[in-house]
């Protein structure tokens, strides 16, 4: 079985290993030296520029900055179980980052990221019931991830869900054109249900 963390989504980068792009473009205001845009106001603006990108060297760069704001979180004890999940994940240990990252996820249910992660780890255990339910969790709270997005196309495809998979892939390039997973995904499910058509 493939596993979602292998696939180059960046759902098990580590929070701010990312730099943000200079230069993108925000609100203008009179003032600029003393403004920062709040997360909401610049992760639109990235996704916007994502969308534009005339290049996967180019959108790899929004795609940075997108991922380094989805990881990040105001709760001091958030961002310390999400890093205490990544290195449990860089260790290999499983279980600890599943237990430390359902207690994030009870700590902050409005965090899609906890979601998403959790979604690596059922999907790595073979649980695709439950990786697709963590992960449509995910994308209601964050319906532009398209990492969440690439990630339940393969769940779906895994559980044969051709049609269901086609369309999560889609999703995922409208947000991201140059997301290699989610374009080699879509070529085989388009494959797939040409070939079921004959």
């Amino acid at each position: 079985m493939r596993l979602l963390r292998l696939l180059p989504f960046l759902l098990l980068l580590p929070a701010g290993a990312v730099p943000i792009t200079p230069g993108v473009v925000v609100p203008e205001v009179d003032n600029p030296t003393v403004y920062d845009p709040p997360p909401a106001q610049k992760l639109k603006a990235y996704y916007e520029a994502l969308a534009r990108s005339g290049s996967a060297e180019e959108a790899a760069r929004f795609e940075g900055d997108i991922y380094l704001i989805l990881t990040r979180n105001p709760s001091p004890t958030v961002t310390f179980l999400l890093e205490s999940a990544n290195l449990a994940l860089e260790a290999d240990d499983t279980e600890t980052a599943r237990k430390v990252l359902t207690r994030l996820t009870e700590i902050d249910p409005n965090f899609a990221e906890g979601f998403a992660r959790l979604a690596t780890i059922a999907y790595d255990d073979g649980d695709l019931v439950q990786a697709e339910a963590l992960l449509k969790r995910a994308l209601r709270l964050e319906p532009r991830h398209f990492a969440a997005w690439t990630g339940l196309g393969l769940v779906r495809e895994d559980l044969g869900d051709f049609r269901g998979a086609k369309e999560a892939y889609q999703e995922a390039l409208f947000y991201h054109p140059y997301l290699d997973g989610a374009k080699r995904g879509l070529m085989r499910m388009e494959a797939r249900l040409d070939g079921l058509s004959l």
